[in-house]
């Protein structure tokens, strides 16, 4: 609050002032009040005047500046009443008391809200949980009748495939409903990234035969089952599952196809920066425009996914980048258009993971 719109907001208080200054005079002329009595009375009514208005002026210009700035400052404005001391001034009392009880109303809101939204997060979660045991019986069927009738497997295996896209849709959807809260479900722990490659290479092999994939390691000349990381085994496999899905999706129509897992360190341990280690997953399929690199971890961003193939959700990538951001990965995409693409994941090593 600025001294000029204090008195432009007091203009109408300021000339009821001076008109009653020229009134003053006046009766004091009238009643034949010599001219220096008459000047002394109106100089002190005028200088009590203005130190009242300039003792409301700064105890109002505290109280509304400090609102103004802590508003401007704070993340969630909604907390500024906490950071006020509480106003001397009815103005400033009755506009803390609204705050506070629309404070209250938004805080009682919220919580109903957030209540409803956990409530149909269980749900969904419970019923996610549920459907997934007869898809898995199904898909354990197919499996075993193209084991016993292999002449008649075309249809079989179509069935298998499109049974085995409904799990990964719904696995996909279980995990993003846990990513609100994933707090709660995740663990991080030190785990070798030898034991990480094994167990995304056995969940998803089926997958990759099925599709005619290669599944490719290179590790130079690293040791994996001794390069240990602090991550979560579960969701981090969920993660490479999501990555070689894409590159199933996306694969070419003709020629040789594979993904390829690349580790490597990044740097040497040191007890400022740990040690970072960077997992590519890399294929050969056919690739992302350059115009769309920047938006394919956003939500329901799909892009170009190339000519009759199944329609994509735009998830996949956004979800693998919450995860990655909730586990204190980072993660980074690169492509080129109808030769390859890359999505790199680096895993740091440092004092935050450190159990104290």
């Amino acid at each position: 609050m600025t001294i000029k719109s204090y008195l432009k907001d007091k203009i109408v208080e300021i000339i009821l002032v001076a008109v009653i200054c020229v009134i003053i005079i006046w009766l004091l002329l009238v009643f034949k009040v010599n001219l220096v009595a008459s000047s002394l009375i109106t100089g002190l009514f005028l200088v009590s005047w203005i130190s009242i208005f300039i003792y409301d002026y700064n105890r109002k210009k505290h109280f509304y500046n400090g609102l103004q700035e802590n508003i401007l400052k704070m993340d969630k404005a909604y907390l500024v009443l906490e950071t006020l001391e509480k106003p001397d001034f009815l103005e400033g009392q009755l506009i803390a008391d609204a705050l506070y009880e629309i404070d209250k109303s938004m805080a009682e809101n919220v919580a109903l809200y957030q209540k409803n939204n956990k409530d149909f997060s269980e749900y969904i979660e419970m019923w996610l949980h549920e459907v997934k045991l007869p898809l898995s019986a199904i898909s354990l069927k197919l499996h075993n009748l193209l084991q016993q009738k292999p002449l008649v497997d075309t249809e079989y295996k179509k069935l298998l495939a499109e049974t085995r896209r409904i799990e990964s849709l719904v696995n996909q959807v279980l995990y993003y409903v846990r990513s609100g809260s994933m707090e709660k479900d995740y663990h991080i722990s030190k785990i070798s990234v030898a034991e990480i490659i094994h167990e995304t290479a056995m969940t998803y092999r089926e997958n990759l035969q099925d599709n005619e994939m290669n599944l490719l390691i290179e590790t130079g000349e690293m040791d994996i089952n001794k390069t240990i990381v602090n991550t979560d085994q579960k969701w981090f496999t969920f993660i490479m599952g999501q990555l070689i899905s894409n590159s199933i999706k996306y694969k070419k129509t003709e020629g040789d196809s594979f993904v390829k897992i690349v580790v490597r360190s990044e740097n040497e341990y040191d007890k400022k920066r740990g040690s970072s280690i960077e997992i590519t997953l890399e294929d050969n399929g056919i690739g992302i425009p350059e115009e769309d690199l920047n938006r394919v971890f956003e939500k329901t961003f799909t892009g170009f996914n190339g000519e009759g193939r199944t329609k994509s959700t735009g998830m996949g990538l956004y979800i693998v980048k919450e995860l990655c951001r909730k586990l204190g990965h980072t993660v980074s995409i690169e492509s080129k258009q109808g030769e390859w693409t890359r999505v790199s994941i680096i895993i740091k090593n440092d004092e935050f993971y450190e159990v104290v």
